[in-house]
């Protein structure tokens, strides 16, 4: 898997006039990362979530986070990028380059 391509898949997502949905692990760890990094989540914080063993205990607590913050307003496409987090529904696997991905996002990369 090149993780170049799921990262830029997201940055698509977010700036596309008609909303696609994430559809995959991978996709969703950069956009968490992400998110994560635009809300000032401090940086162990995120390293605890980065070591979450169930995806889907993730994207739980990703979601929690996301779904009422106000910072997204204030980003470039953070409505879209909020919207992609919160209204994804994939179920899947963690894997390490589902973590690589969501270091990229964090770092901003």
């Amino acid at each position: 898997m090149v993780k170049e391509l799921a990262r830029d898949a997201v940055q698509i997502k977010m700036k596309a006039k008609e909303e696609s949905p994430l559809i995959s692990v991978y996709e969703f760890c950069y956009a968490a990362g992400l998110g994560l990094q635009v809300m000032g989540i401090p940086a162990a914080e995120a390293e605890k979530l980065r070591g979450e063993e169930d995806f889907l205990e993730l994207k739980k607590k990703v979601q929690e986070l996301v779904k009422d913050s106000a910072v997204f307003a204030d980003y470039p496409n953070g409505g879209r990028l909020q919207s992609l987090l919160t209204g994804c529904r994939y179920k899947g696997e963690m894997t390490d380059e589902a973590r690589e991905l969501f270091d990229m996002g964090f770092a901003g990369r």
